[in-house]
C-alpha cells in the first residue's frame, strides 16, 4: 500500500462527499468515488469522560499503566490527532489507510478492503493459527519501527490481499504513558480480542506468542510480566458468561495466558 500522505480529490468528488453528508450521529461513511472506494470520517462531539476516568482508576488500583484510560476528545481535536497518527505510522512504513483529502470538518482516506481479523479467525479452523500469527507478526513489526497502535483490537486489523492494514487512531496513549507501556497496551488489546476465539488448550497458542515476544525489547517483556502478576487473579473469577458478559471471559483468558507466559519465562531463566 502506498504511503503518500495526502492526495487531492477532484472538485466533483468533493462535491459528491458534501452531497452525501450523513444524518447527525453517523460518523463514518464508505463511498464510491471515481471508480474507487473511500472512507469519509466526519467530526463528532466531545465524548463523555466517565469511561476514561473509570479505566484510569482501575489502572491505578492494579498498578498497570498500560491500562490507563486515554483522555477523550472530539471535534477538530480528535480529527487532528487521528491525522497525526496516520501520518506518523505511514511515515514509519506501517500499513494504514492512505490520506486522500483533509477538510475542516472531515477527512477522506482509502478503504482497507478485506475482513477484520476478529471475523476471520473463527471462519476456518485450518487457517486459524496462520491468521493469528499474521496479527502477532503485524503488531511485532509495528513495534520494531518504534511505533504503537493504541486500538490494536482484532476488529481494527483488516486482512486483505497484501496483508494487514490497521485502522482507528482516535486517541494517543503516548500522551499519558511511556512508549513501552503503549506497546504493552497493544499486546493486551490484541490478546484480549483474540484469545476467546482460539482453542485455548492448543499448545501452539503459547508457543507462537512466546516466540513472537522474544523479538520484543526486554522492558516490554517485563511490562507484560508485571501485567501477569497484577491481573492474574482474574482467572479465578466465575466463568459463567452471565452476569459478567464476554468481556470478562476474554479478560480471564488473557490473565491465564499471561500467567502461563510468565511461568514459562521464569522456568527458562
Amino acid at each position: 500500500m502506498s504511503h503518500a500522505l495526502v492526495q487531492v480529490l477532484t472538485p466533483a468528488q468533493l462535491h459528491s462527499i458534501g452531497e452525501a453528508r450523513p444524518r447527525q450521529g453517523v460518523r463514518t461513511q464508505v463511498l464510491a468515488l471515481g471508480g474507487r472506494t473511500v472512507v469519509v470520517k466526519w467530526q463528532r462531539p466531545k465524548r463523555f469522560a466517565l469511561g476514561y476516568r473509570i479505566l484510569s482508576l482501575l489502572a491505578w488500583l492494579a498498578r498497570q499503566p498500560s491500562l490507563r484510560g486515554i483522555p477523550p476528545h472530539g471535534g477538530a481535536e480528535t480529527q487532528a490527532l487521528e491525522l497525526k497518527r496516520l501520518r506518523e505510522l505511514a511515515g514509519a512504513g506501517v500499513a494504514v489507510p492512505q490520506l486522500l483529502h483533509v477538510a475542516s470538518d472531515y477527512f477522506v482516506m482509502s478503504h482497507a478492503s478485506g475482513l477484520d481479523l476478529a471475523s476471520l479467525l473463527p471462519r476456518d479452523p485450518h487457517l486459524m493459527r496462520q491468521r493469528w500469527n499474521l496479527g502477532l507478526q503485524f503488531v511485532r513489526d509495528v513495534h520494531s519501527r518504534g511505533q504503537y497502535l493504541s486500538q490494536a483490537f482484532a476488529r481494527n486489523l483488516i486482512v486483505g490481499a497484501e496483508g494487514i492494514v490497521a485502522i482507528d487512531f482516535e486517541d494517543d496513549p503516548l500522551s499519558v504513558m511511556t512508549l513501552v507501556a503503549a506497546q504493552s497496551r497493544d499486546w493486551l488489546a490484541y490478546l484480549h480480542s483474540t484469545l476467546w476465539l482460539l482453542p485455548r488448550l492448543e499448545p501452539w497458542v503459547m508457543q507462537d506468542l512466546a516466540n513472537t515476544l522474544q523479538g520484543e525489547v526486554a522492558d516490554l517483556r517485563q511490562c507484560l510480566g508485571d501485567a501477569a502478576r497484577r491481573l492474574g487473579w482474574l482467572r479465578h473469577f466465575p466463568k459463567a458468561r452471565r452476569p459478567w458478559g464476554r468481556d470478562l471471559i476474554s479478560l480471564q483468558a488473557l490473565a491465564a495466558l499471561l500467567v502461563e507466559l510468565e511461568q514459562r519465562t521464569s522456568d527458562l531463566n
